[in-house]
């Protein structure tokens, strides 16, 4: 396992988390998900939602650097906090709406280390479970599987 930090992104790293995210996209198309328009249509959306949600209480964005560059991202995660429509009973819940990880820094502990912190937020936040979307062949889900995420509808959801 890696030693590395896990903390919020700050407005300076908007650009990398954009790139990160569009990597995201980019290999989520090739296992079958849906084909990105034009790169600046996509950095276009990404920093205009980001910059709108970042000092959010209600939304989160995480960034891993190892601990020898504090300066480098190795990975980032975008989740916020979901509410049940009002006919139901109120639940609160953790919607992970993407993590990345560069390439060379995969199986060492960086995707889990951002979920895990994802995780501790949500909890604090009131948050009783976490849900997400992933591709099924996707090699992801192994380790969305690995945190205890269970098929729900096309959702895997994990207790907190």
């Amino acid at each position: 396992m890696l030693n590395m930090k896990i903390r919020k992104l700050s407005h300076q790293e908007i650009e990398t988390g954009i790139e990160f995210l569009q990597a995201m996209l980019g290999e989520m198309a090739s296992f079958g998900g849906h084909v990105l328009q034009t790169p600046d249509s996509v950095s276009n959306y990404f920093r205009d939602r980001i910059h709108s949600k970042l000092d959010s209480p209600d939304h989160l964005f995480l960034g891993a650097t190892p601990n020898f560059s504090s300066s480098q991202l190795i990975g980032v995660l975008e989740a916020s906090i979901a509410h049940l429509h009002p006919v139901f009973a109120p639940k609160s819940s953790l919607h992970i709406h993407g993590i990345y990880v560069a390439p060379e820094y995969r199986r060492a502990g960086v995707a889990r280390s951002l979920m895990e912190a994802a995780f501790k937020w949500g909890r604090e936040k009131g948050c009783v479970e976490a849900d997400l979307h992933v591709l099924r062949n996707s090699p992801a889900k192994s380790l969305y599987e690995g945190l205890g995420f269970e098929d729900f509808q096309i959702e895997m959801r994990r207790k907190l």
